[in-house]
């Protein structure tokens, strides 16, 4: 299983010199639901990492499938979207790790 990311330059170079292969550059908005489709479709991909702005401008039924997704699971990494991921860890494991 390999980790995907989909970002602006700065973000995917981040996680490049982590050695995560599995890119996408965002250069125009048109771009992200493309690349995010790709991401969706690689076998090989089982976590994709993206940025809070560019989920923002997803339509509503990418962002439903985002949110749903166990294989491959979508992290939105930055921001305040951490209630997206609480609620992806509590869908996937079926236990609020924070309790609350």
């Amino acid at each position: 299983m390999e980790f995907g990311v989909i970002g602006d330059e700065e973000f995917v170079m981040g996680f490049k010199l982590l050695g995560i292969k599995k890119n996408k550059k965002i250069i125009n908005d048109h771009q992200f639901e493309e690349y995010l489709s790709d991401m969706f479709k690689d076998k090989e991909v089982g976590i994709i990492i993206i940025q809070p702005e560019y989920y923002n401008t997803l339509s509503n039924k990418a962002k439903l499938r985002v949110d749903t997704s166990v294989k491959p699971t979508v992290i939105v990494l930055g921001l305040k979207l951490s209630d997206i991921l609480r609620d992806k860890i509590k869908h996937v494991i079926g236990v609020d790790l924070w309790g609350n």
